[in-house]
């Protein structure tokens, strides 16, 4: 696992490539001159490459750059990510699952990653044992994921990472150019009906075409609470367990006393009515020795 994440160290990404005007050999050339290469591979269906290095300080030394220029081609240069799918994505966040039976919190991750202390920005505690933490620069995300898996432990306990991707705004349709709209509709002399409709569609059009900001905003706002009100959600589910537990409880020991209540109370009225029936016994048989002497 060691001698893996020590390669992974090596391997440098160079992303937004043009395979075709690029190839290997002019790859090697220029980055010979930064430090020996062994072997370089092409992706041309993510235009990207990758080179693998000799030693990875030459990647450190690169990565600082950023971007280059081969040729006229200009290039992001970016540490090797396990997730191919999204090399060409810069994630500030990281993301942290602790499988353990203790309770993460933000002063552990502080203490865990006391070396990045002052390239924090934030800490979010999510329930179940996740958080989430943002870096300012994208770069420590990936350093972090290319370190050893003991190297962030908390009670013995390794800490699981993953980057978390951040939305794309892609575009639209709506964020093409606008093409004006014909004065006089299409078929409008043919049919009326259909020149209304196609009025009706030309003013909804517009319409959509200058609020799709808007209702880009208002969808990353309601994403951002239905977020909060899931984790708002699951603590108020783990609270009412233990009221729930607690009502039943109570609830089990009232039963038990009203039921014991009942015990008692049948018992006195069945004690009374014994009583009561010997009592009535004994004056009749009074009655009945009296009318006799007589």
């Amino acid at each position: 696992m060691t001698s893996s994440i020590s390669k992974n160290r090596c391997k440098l990404l160079v992303l937004d490539l043009d395979v075709n005007q690029i190839s290997i050999e002019a790859l090697r050339k220029y980055f010979t001159a930064y430090g020996p290469v062994e072997w370089i591979q092409l992706f041309p269906e993510s235009t990207s490459a990758m080179i693998y290095f000799v030693s990875y300080q030459t990647v450190d030394n690169l990565i600082t750059h950023r971007t280059c220029s081969i040729g006229q081609n200009l290039v992001r240069l970016r540490r090797f990510r396990l997730d191919q799918n999204n090399w060409h994505i810069d994630s500030h966040t990281l993301y942290i699952k602790f499988n353990s039976n203790h309770i993460l919190t933000e002063e552990c991750l502080h203490y865990c990653f006391r070396d990045y202390q002052c390239q924090i920005t934030k800490i979010d505690m999510l329930y179940d044992n996740q958080a989430l933490i943002s870096f300012s620069n994208y770069d420590y995300v990936d350093q972090i994921l290319l370190m050893p898996i003991n190297t962030f432990q908390i009670d013995n306990t390794p800490l699981v990472f993953e980057r978390m991707m951040e939305k794309i705004k892609k575009k639209s349709r709506w964020d093409q150019t606008s093409t004006p709209l014909a004065s006089v509709p299409v078929l409008a002399v043919r049919d009326p009906l259909t020149h209304k409709l196609i009025n009706h569609i030309e003013y909804l059009t517009k319409q959509l075409r200058e609020q799709p900001s808007q209702t880009e905003n208002k969808i990353n706002r309601l994403e951002v609470e239905v977020f909060k009100l899931k984790n708002e959600n699951a603590k108020l589910k783990s609270k009412q367990n233990v009221v729930s537990h607690h009502t039943i409880e109570q609830r089990l020991m009232t039963l038990e006393d009203i039921s014991n209540r009942l015990i008692n109370n049948q018992y006195h009225q069945k004690n009374r009515r014994e009583r009561s029936y010997s009592k009535e016994k004994s004056s009749k048989r009074r009655r009945k020795y009296k009318i006799n002497d007589d």
